[in-house]
């Protein structure tokens, strides 16, 4: 699971993505935080991950990446694969 994410999604978010989240408590390039099940008032599991997709996507704030260019759809489609393949 976590090569997969290491190999696949880590690196689809710069530096920047990574120092501007961190900031915000996001850590997305780490495994165990992408991939917790827990859940929060908006989503039932996962949270963390389903959080990043929305802000990839535009529909949470702040969007990410921050001060950048969206993810092209191509992007978002492979994050997506992935939370399909380990995240119930």
């Amino acid at each position: 699971m976590n090569e997969s994410f290491a190999k696949d999604i880590a690196p689809l978010f710069t530096d920047g993505d990574t120092r501007c989240m961190g900031g915000m408590g996001v850590r997305l390039r780490e495994f165990d935080y992408m991939a917790d099940p827990k859940g929060d008032a908006v989503y039932p599991d996962h949270a963390n991950a389903r959080h990043v997709l929305a802000r990839l996507k535009g529909t949470e704030t702040p969007r990410m990446p921050p001060g950048g260019e969206p993810w092209d759809d191509d992007k978002i489609g492979q994050f997506e694969s992935w939370m399909r393949a380990w995240l119930p």
